[in-house]
């Protein structure tokens, strides 16, 4: 099945870039993805063999700076390969993307699109978790993922999106817009507001002690959901780590930290009933004992006690964006409701404040995997 004219038109010009020889039996757009454009492509070889990719047009609207990010992932898979050999299984472990005639990991055709190439690779990912033992596996992957770059210098690697997780910065920025109130919603939710500048000090700790020398920058991921990681469909074991557009400088903090904010919630990102959100213990210890026996190998003392920190910080963080863009008027989250954002922010508030009644847990929890 051929989808359209002409993106079959440009998987073709990428096919001669690539030096991908044969005839195109199937071209079909996959709709998992919510900002860039992905086509399953197979293709017939002269051989009489199927191979099977991914071709990915880059949104450029959202990723102003694709080259940057292309230049990352270069970056860590050359890593990869130079520590682990070619063909290694770390290697791998790792999305990485084919190399065209000009020796580059992207391509931009004459009609300015940018786009990448992959080998498909066989497996599924999950939008909800409700194992324990795929939380753990998941954990391990992110931890392991971090543990096989945490001898690359993460000062070599561009920021794609600047202050993506400065949570100082962030609270600045809802601070103007509370103060603007553009779309005039802050009469109602002083309640919600106030929250933010009451604990005003979480959005901070983490900065300062990057800033102090105590925490050092990693390569992270910094987008530490479970579908991220690619899975074997029968035997749930975890393939390899993706979607690494965010790959970037970052603290070992903000990788656990908005993992546990996603895996670990008893509830939905948007639950509008309170009384279901809170931190799942079964689901924090599963992907904690995966991430930390695996980091542990590299992480030091101070990042290991700044783990639950992280997943306070990113919480509260996630909750101001929210609130913030309700404030505004919605025009960054997408919505399917009226108050979605508000709705959002609330769960992520809870959730915060269920973090804080467990943080005593949550430290003797890591330190007792650490040891």
């Amino acid at each position: 099945m051929i989808e359209n004219r002409a993106v079959t038109r440009s998987v073709e010009a990428l096919m001669k870039r690539y030096g991908i020889k044969g005839e195109i039996i199937l071209c079909q757009r996959n709709d998992t993805g919510h900002i860039n454009d992905t086509h399953y492509v197979v293709v017939y070889t002269p051989e009489g063999t199927k191979r099977e990719f991914m071709f990915q047009r880059v949104n450029t609207a959202v990723f102003t700076e694709p080259l940057k990010i292309m230049f990352n992932i270069s970056k860590i898979s050359n890593h990869l390969v130079e520590k682990y050999g070619a063909g290694s299984k770390e290697t791998t472990e790792i999305m990485s993307y084919l190399i065209n005639d000009a020796g580059e990991n992207y391509t931009i055709l004459d009609d300015g699109s940018f786009w990448r190439v992959n080998e498909f690779v066989v497996g599924v990912s999950y939008d909800q978790i409700d194992d324990p033992s795929v939380l753990h596996d998941t954990g391990y992957m992110f931890g392991h993922f971090q543990n096989m770059l945490s001898d690359l210098n993460a000062e070599e690697l561009q920021y794609t999106i600047p202050d993506f997780h400065n949570t100082a910065k962030r609270f600045e920025a809802f601070d103007r817009k509370v103060k603007e109130n553009p779309a005039d919603r802050a009469a109602g939710i002083e309640k919600d507001i106030q929250f933010f500048y009451d604990y005003k000090e979480i959005a901070d700790r983490l900065v300062r002690l990057q800033q102090q020398g105590r925490l050092p920058l990693r390569v992270t991921h910094n987008d530490t959901k479970y579908n991220n990681m690619l899975v074997n469909a029968l035997t749930k074991e975890p393939i390899c780590v993706i979607d690494l557009d965010t790959v970037m400088p970052g603290l070992a903090a903000h990788d656990f930290g908005d993992a546990i904010r996603c895996a670990a919630n008893k509830s939905v990102e948007d639950e509008v009933d309170l009384s279901k959100v809170g931190l799942d213990k079964t689901y924090f210890e599963a992907f904690t004992k995966g991430f930390v026996t695996e980091a542990k190998q590299f992480l030091t003392e101070d990042e290991v006690e700044s783990l639950a920190l992280g997943a306070l910080t990113i919480t509260y963080e996630l909750a101001s964006r929210f609130l913030a863009d309700y404030i505004d008027g919605d025009n960054y989250f997408k919505i399917t409701r009226r108050f979605h954002n508000l709705d959002r922010a609330r769960c992520q508030i809870q959730l915060a404040k269920d973090m804080m009644n467990n943080y005593d847990y949550m430290c003797a929890t890591i330190k007792r995997y650490y040891q």
